[in-house]
């Protein structure tokens, strides 16, 4: 019982740092100067700090892997979860993250780095990782399940596709300005579907059977 209730109060005071964090950056547009003058303002001593976060760029991965945890956590309390089909379990993966992120909106439009090819922000470094178990956990459910055709060299790739896809719509929400994030939500819906497609039986394989055609046909 005491570990667990040590447990409980190192989570509340990761918390804490999170949203003082948040705070701090909303009121003042930047980063505090000095982990050691960001601590002491939050009632802590900088070793206080380093339980937490080695750094302010770890502190900020730290705040987008609470965001995928409380995105994961909120659609799997859903008892009509496990009944979910992957699709189904993808929109709503993506549609609760939307709902998550609003949350702190301001503090991800200030700190979001604009989107390049190929190239992950550095504070989505730990949402990727759990994304990519999560997507991963997908793709073999929809394997067993005939909703995504098992390709060989493909399939081990396919949850490379997905954090494209979900890159993508972060990126497509930061820059959305339509009332409610209508186009956000017709993002996603056009996205999943289309992702699930290409993963399904269809165009992908129909690609690579010409492709053997006509190199069999040389």
């Amino acid at each position: 019982m005491a570990a667990e209730e040590a447990q409980e109060t190192k989570q509340d005071v990761a918390e804490k740092i999170r949203q003082e964090f948040i705070t701090y950056v909303l009121e003042h547009g930047r980063k505090p100067a000095s982990i050691y003058k960001f601590a002491k303002s939050i009632d802590l001593t900088e070793s206080e700090f380093y339980n937490y976060y080695t750094s302010f760029e770890h502190l900020e991965q730290g705040i987008w892997e609470a965001i995928f945890t409380d995105t994961n956590e909120a659609i799997r309390s859903e008892e009509v979860w496990t009944s979910y089909s992957v699709r189904e379990k993808l929109l709503a993966f993506f549609y609760t993250l939307v709902e998550v992120m609003k949350r702190n909106r301001s503090y991800i439009l200030a700190t979001m780095s604009k989107p390049k090819p190929n190239w992950t922000p550095p504070q989505l470094k730990k949402f990727k990782e759990h994304f990519k178990e999560f997507a991963m956990e997908l793709i073999s459910e929809g394997v067993e399940t005939q909703e995504v055709v098992n390709r060989p060299y493909l399939t081990e790739r396919y949850h490379e596709a997905l954090w494209g896809q979900a890159l993508f719509l972060i990126n497509f929400w930061v820059g959305d300005d339509s009332p409610g994030f209508e186009r956000t939500d017709a993002a996603i819906e056009k996205a999943v579907n289309l992702g699930l497609d290409l993963l399904g039986k269809g165009i992908v394989d129909s690609i690579v059977d010409f492709a053997k055609f006509m190199f069999q046909s040389r």
